[in-house]
């Protein structure tokens, strides 16, 4: 069946006047809409239909208000029309079918289903049963009451008298998210910091010239498994950037227990649409390099770390990402040397990016052996073997947790131990050397 012809007369939306929106979006698919808008309206108690919203609203989270009007009664539609929902509510009901062949059939639909449809036919009362591919289109006589073609919130409004009344309304959504991206070149003393917000719109609503902000921090929610299963959309990447003269960037300030950024222009989202901004201007980061072997680990870690302070060039928080690592090679080309994910990081805390594995440094473990001193006592000898096959001398940080009743009594290299029970061995190895080297540690029950 090629179409469905409807024959109604459409019911009246109400459209907004000199409507403007606040966006706010959260981590972890939450999203504030704010939207301020102008009804105008007649005296007395009357029926409105809106369908401006995302149909991933959350009908509970709406708030309505406005200049002396009563907003009565609220109801979310959402059973929107399509073909298998009208034809379902069009059974026991007369219809035109019109065949491939150009042929018309007029009568009663008794059944929709499995590609066929069961038709009796007008004056002859014959039951016809006919293929869904013979059918080019059905007439209907009208959209069966109670459907949408889109999420509608219909109100009863109360309005002491006729005019125009400013309305406010609040609602939390799903369907938008955001994430960051920090595209940053490293030249062994310090990161290029690039910080780009990639912003998410599947939420079954475009925004034109909205007020944009962005909520870093994990904001505490009670789920309900309706929300969890309503689907998603495609993304369609935008590569178009700002109109305006002036690119925009975001203010960044504490709010409550979180960190607010406030884009300072508007900005426009399509539906299922990807939309880059810059979060923070480019800036230099003092940082500097270390291998890191936690032992049982599968390798060397070559890391790169920095302090989030004023004096190295950064201070300011940072929302949870991915960090990027390009490195100059010697034909003057950027290449790619690894990446890392961030979580939410405040400033004066230490950032650590995991590259990747060492090529040219190897490590291995071996619990040497075990002694049961007594029965509450328990002492491990372990070995760690290190091996510098690269062409420079390099210091590896050996790192081992300790569990709360545990603690080394002997060791071969001085070690660092700090409040957490993580200790640190600092070993300087040669080229093209190996190191074999032990520690023993007691644990007591």
């Amino acid at each position: 069946m090629k179409n469905i012809l409807i024959l109604i007369t459409l019911m009246l939306f109400l459209l907004p006047l000199m409507a403007e929106d606040w966006l706010t979006i959260y981590n972890d698919d939450l999203s504030l809409v704010r939207s301020r808008f102008e009804l105008e309206l007649n005296d007395g108690r009357q029926e409105i239909n809106y369908s401006d919203i995302t149909s991933r609203l959350e009908p509970a989270s709406v708030i309505v208000t406005g200049g002396g009007i009563r907003v009565a009664e609220q109801n979310y539609e959402y059973d929107l029309a399509g073909k298998w929902q009208i034809m379902a509510k069009y059974i026991d009901r007369e219809v035109l079918a019109i065949t491939t062949d150009q042929s018309k059939l007029n009568g009663i639909l008794k059944f929709y289903q499995d590609g066929s449809i069961g038709i009796i036919e007008k004056g002859t009362d014959r039951l016809l049963v006919i293929s869904e591919d013979e059918i080019q289109w059905l007439q209907l006589a009208e959209l069966p009451e109670n459907f949408y073609t889109k999420p509608t919130l219909h109100w009863s409004i109360i309005a002491p008298k006729k005019a125009k009344y400013p309305v406010q309304m609040t609602y939390l959504t799903g369907g938008f998210s955001w994430n960051v991206t920090y595209n940053t070149v490293w030249d062994e003393k310090s990161l290029l910091f690039n910080s780009w917000v990639t912003i998410n719109n599947t939420s079954g609503r475009a925004f034109s010239d909205v007020n944009l902000k962005l909520i870093a921090g994990d904001v505490n929610r009670v789920y309900n498994a309706y929300y969890n299963n309503i689907r998603g959309g495609r993304i369609a990447y935008d590569a178009s950037m700002a109109k305006e003269q002036t690119a925009p960037t975001f203010e960044e300030k504490a709010f409550h227990d979180f960190h607010l950024y406030t884009l300072d222009q508007k900005v426009s989202f399509a539906n299922n649409q990807t939309k880059q901004l810059e979060l923070y201007p480019p800036t230099n980061i003092k940082a500097y390099s270390e291998y890191e072997y936690p032992i049982y680990g599968d390798g060397v870690k070559s890391m790169i770390k920095f302090k989030n302070t004023k004096e190295n060039g950064a201070g300011m928080p940072l929302p949870k990402g991915i960090i990027k690592v390009y490195k100059q090679d010697s034909d003057g080309n950027l290449e790619f040397i690894g990446e890392d994910s961030i979580e939410h990081t405040s400033k004066n805390e230490e950032i650590s990016i995991n590259t990747g594995t060492a090529f040219d440094l190897v490590a291995s473990t071996r619990l040497k052996e075990q002694t049961q001193v007594t029965k509450s006592i328990t002492e491990r000898l372990i070995q760690i073997t290190l091996k510098n096959n690269s062409a420079d001398k390099k210091t590896i940080k050996v790192t081992h947790q300790l569990s709360p009743n545990t603690r080394i009594i002997d060791a071969e290299y001085k070690y660092i131990q700090d409040k957490n029970d993580k200790v640190t061995f600092s070993i300087d190895i040669a080229r093209d050397q190996e190191l074999v080297w032990t520690f023993r540690e007691r644990s007591e029950y």
